[in-house]
């Protein structure tokens, strides 16, 4: 049964059925709300207020894009808001959780510890930009996701997401070049 298909069933009564939508998605709102929040108690806080305000709202689901679009698009707006009302971190600290690592295999320890530290710089440098543009650095190299499926969370065309993308990498390189770091 498809996402839309419970989606109909929950909106024709069957409210139970919206648990299964929960159930598929909900460690994709956790992973995209972990990456805002930080911590695990705010990221799960977040994720209930997702899927919450997803409930409540599902009558408005019009079927023009897949439900998991929706509903990433309801996360997005809602971990932006909750880290505009975080005043207590730092942009750095709150948005960017560490991607999946990649593990040069040709030397030892002191390149690993190296290459640490460029992945925190990397992150960090991520971190500064501006929500415009960390939103699609975090969508696009931590959630894997396409031009096409950014443009339809963030609500832009997808030749939008591939400019921001590009402007994104471009300031990053200049902020870690500027900090004596040259990227490649």
């Amino acid at each position: 049964m498809t996402d839309e298909d419970l989606v109909d069933l929950v909106c024709k009564g069957e409210t139970s059925r919206f648990e299964e939508l929960v159930q598929r998605h909900q460690d994709g709102v956790y992973s995209m709300a972990l990456r805002y929040a930080r911590s695990a108690g705010d990221a799960e806080d977040i994720a209930q207020e997702v899927f919450l305000r997803a409930f409540r709202s599902l009558d408005s689901f019009r079927h023009e894009a897949k439900f998991s679009t929706w509903l990433f698009r309801i996360t997005y707006n809602h971990c932006v808001d909750w880290a505009r009302r975080d005043t207590k971190r730092h942009a750095a600290e709150r948005v960017l959780e560490e991607g999946e690592e990649i593990v040069d295999r040709r030397s030892g320890v002191e390149t690993e510890v190296l290459e640490e530290m460029e992945r925190v710089e990397i992150r960090a440098e991520a971190g500064r930009l501006s929500e415009r543009y960390r939103s699609v650095i975090m969508m696009y190299y931590y959630d894997g996701r396409s031009y096409e499926e950014i443009g339809k969370i963030l609500g832009v065309p997808p030749k939008t997401v591939e400019t921001r993308l590009y402007r994104a990498r471009r300031l990053m390189r200049r902020g870690l070049g500027s900090r004596g770091r040259m990227s490649k």
